[in-house]
């Protein structure tokens, strides 16, 4: 009886759930261009929101963020700012990059493997005021009538969700009121921000040439993860070459302004 409450449960949750994907994003930022999501290609997705109610967005700098796209036909981002860490760590897994010492989220897949339980998915269910909740649901292995769930962070859950290859899924009514609709797709030109010229160039074309932002994003997950491996020395390395990287690369934006 308690299983088929359950499965029921999880039925009528399926109809209002979405299972999206997740975008290789390195941070969104939001400002005078509109809604920015640099890739980790180098490619940058301006956006507006989907729901006419949406408003204008604050400007704020970059951040990190996991990015969710759904694949319901809409292509709707769904972008949530997080830590730079758990970022780091779900690009990681995502690329299947293996990381010497044990992560955060390996120990706890560890243990719900130990005390007998299996994950069955994840949800990124509702956001509260500026704070986005998603919810992890486990199950005892060979009785699905011992199951639970409880509140997680959705960059905690997404990157438990990864590790234990189960869907994520996103409210369908949360994705459609705060989603984003891609409308202009490319790199970043390097006109002055006075230029009345287009903001995006080779749209879509890698120009063979190397990338900064992914130059940038791989010097911050190697600090990253020399960090989560406890090799603070080379941590410290890495740390001073992408300070040394950020303070050429303002210094030469500044000169465009010149």
């Amino acid at each position: 009886m308690v299983v088929e409450v359950w499965l029921k449960i999880l039925m009528k949750m399926m109809k209002i759930m979405l299972i999206p994907t997740i975008l290789e994003a390195v941070e969104v930022k939001s400002g005078a261009d509109g809604f920015i999501v640099k890739m980790r290609d180098g490619r940058h997705l301006r956006c507006v929101h989907n729901s006419p109610h949406g408003g204008l967005l604050p400007d704020y700098a970059p951040h990190p963020a996991i990015v969710l796209k759904m694949e319901d036909g809409t292509g709707l981002l769904l972008p949530i700012i997080v830590l730079e860490m758990p970022s780091v760590l779900l690009m990681a897994a995502v690329r299947n990059v293996q990381i010497a010492r044990p992560t955060l989220y390996q120990v706890v897949k560890e243990m719900i493997d130990k005390m007998g339980y299996e994950v069955r998915a994840v949800r990124v269910t509702k956001r509260v005021q500026e704070a986005y909740f998603a919810q992890i649901y486990l199950s005892k292995v060979g009785n699905e009538s011992e199951c639970m769930s409880f509140d997680l962070r959705p960059s905690d859950a997404i990157n438990i969700a990864v590790r234990c290859k189960v869907p994520i899924q996103v409210n369908k009514y949360l994705a459609y009121s705060d989603g984003m609709r891609v409308i202009e797709s490319g790199k970043l030109s390097t006109q002055s921000p006075g230029s009345d010229g287009p903001l995006f160039t080779e749209l879509d074309r890698p120009n063979g040439k190397p990338c900064v932002e992914t130059k940038e994003f791989n010097l911050l997950h190697n600090m990253l993860t020399a960090v989560v491996e406890e090799r603070y020395q080379d941590a410290a390395l890495w740390r001073d070459q992408l300070n040394q990287f950020r303070a050429e690369k303002k210094a030469n934006n500044r000169s465009w302004t010149l």
